[in-house]
Formats: C-alpha cells, structure tokens, sequence
C-alpha cells in the first residue's frame, strides 16, 4: 500500500498521507437546508460551547473544530438539522448535481448519507431511489430520511446489479461503489491490516458490474457519478477506462476547473481527493455522460 503511495506521489508526499491517516478524524455536518440554516446551526452549536469552521466550495457544510462525546447527544440532531458526512462524500451530491423534479437512482444507498443529500439538493422534489440488498442497512436509510424529515426518498431491496425495472430511468444515478476504503484509514485503522493486492482484485469484478448496471439505469443525456472512498488505481481509474472502452457512447463530463477551491479535476476529468493536500477523507470520483 505505502508503495503504491510513493510510486504515484513520491517519498515525501507519501509519508505525508501516512501521517495524516494516523490523526484523529475530523467531524464534518452537512447542514439540513431544508429544516434550517447553516447560520442558525452555526450560531446554535456556538451558544453549546461548539466552535465550527466554513468549508469553502461547501455551502451547507460546517466541520466542528473539536468535539467529544456522542454526535447523536449534539443540539439539532433529533431535529434534523444535520447529518454527519465528510467533506469529500458532501462533494459527491455536488458532481452529480441532482436538479428539482428529476428521477434519481442511488445504487449502494445505504445507510444514506448521499441518498438524503441528493435529496436536499433536489428540494426534496422528485424522487430518490435508494436501493441495496441488505434490509437492515436499507432500514438505515429509511430511519435517516424521517430524521431528516425527507419525504422525496422510496427504498428497493435487492441485487443492485441487476435493476431492469429502473433501466432508462434515471436522470442521474449514483454508483457509491464498495471499495477498499484506503482513503479513510483514519476512520477504520483496521484496513490497513485487512485489505490486500488480492482483496482488492476481488472488489473489481462487482464494481465494474455495478458501474454497467448503472449506465443502463440512465437516460440518454443523462449524468451518472461513479465514486469510491478509496485511493487505489484498480479500483478507480482502471474501473472508469475500463467501462468508457466498453461504452464507447459514454463520455467523461469534467466539472468546472474552479468547481472546488483547491481542487481541480485531472487532466482526465475526473476528481481524486488526497487526503493530506485537501484535508478531507480520500476519495475518487467522475462524472460521465450518456449521449
């Protein structure tokens, strides 16, 4: 893993992401615009003794400069105010960009912290399709959604590489893929014992199928977001090359080159999110186009 790191950032780099993933996590909201406002959570945590900074190119997100205790215990969580989510996962919603109105497939929803975002940004007006295949974690998302007080949000069980009833109808869709997770070692130290070069090739086969899968959920001209929460080229890059060689109708979709302050797309068009340069969980993801 550390050799991968140093063949694709250099000695340095490397030992920079491998301190940072030994430091305590930070806890990032993303503000219920729906319910309230950034302003007023700001201002309610501050009375609670809570000090928050802004995080720019984010503007429902506040990440809490320290913090002790039980999240659930925090003013405004019953009320749905809030939910817990990092800065990167809060800049998936963002690429796909869900609009009011639009019919929205969430692949691997649970337990839903994107699906309820995409709802947010949606107005809660549309339709929100979370599915997954296990029914205690899809409970999950159910339990997030009325917390939140999101009404837009419908749940399907089942084997999300085989949708035939969404073919062709999603405006966006998100494929939120199972992944290694080495951009959040900080998170679960765990995997750094846990995840190997063979592990990891045994994840390709289902994110590729789920990725197909997704492609034909989707509307021609409509926008599908294939994101990881791991930094590992197999899983990303190689997936994405992979499909577009297969898909010859899809396309890359690069956001704006200034979409994120201080992170631009690659040359590729895609979104890769260093832990250690950009201060926030590691993350892969791309936008691509049908049409």
């Amino acid at each position: 893993m550390v050799d991968l790191w140093r063949q694709q950032l250099g000695e340095m780099e490397a030992d920079q992401l491998c301190h940072w993933f030994n430091q305590v996590p930070s806890v990032d909201l993303r503000v219920n615009r729906m319910q309230t406002t950034v302003e007023a959570v700001e201002a309610a945590l501050a009375v609670a003794g809570m000090a928050t900074e802004r995080l720019p190119g984010l503007p429902w997100a506040l990440r809490l400069s320290q913090h002790s205790g039980a999240i659930t215990d925090l003013l405004g969580y019953g009320e749905g105010w809030w939910a817990v989510q990092d800065a990167s996962a809060q800049q998936v919603g963002q690429l796909l960009n869900p609009q009011p109105g639009e019919t929205v497939i969430d692949l691997c929803a649970a337990p839903g912290g994107k699906a309820t975002h995409l709802a947010e940004l949606m107005g809660d007006q549309g339709t929100v399709w979370a599915c997954d295949r296990t029914s205690s974690r899809l409970k999950k998302v159910t339990a997030n959604a009325q917390r939140l007080q999101l009404h837009s949000i419908q749940t399907h069980l089942g084997d999300s590489t085989d949708l035939a009833q969404f073919h062709g109808q999603g405006d966006r869709v998100l494929v939120d893929a199972p992944c290694s997770g080495l951009g959040t070692l900080h998170r679960h130290a765990d995997a750094r014992w846990r995840q190997s070069p063979a592990s990891i090739q045994t994840l390709v086969p289902q994110q590729q199928a789920l990725l197909a899968e997704a492609a034909r959920c989707t509307k021609l001209g409509g926008t599908l977001v294939y994101a990881t929460c791991t930094l590992h080229p197999a899983e990303n890059e190689a997936v994405i090359q992979a499909f577009l060689q297969d898909h010859p109708h899809w396309q890359i979709q690069p956001p704006a080159k200034d979409w994120m302050p201080g992170l631009a797309p690659t040359p590729e068009g895609w979104i890769k999110v260093w832990p250690h340069r950009q201060a926030m969980d590691g993350f892969f993801m791309v936008a691509l186009r049908h049409g």
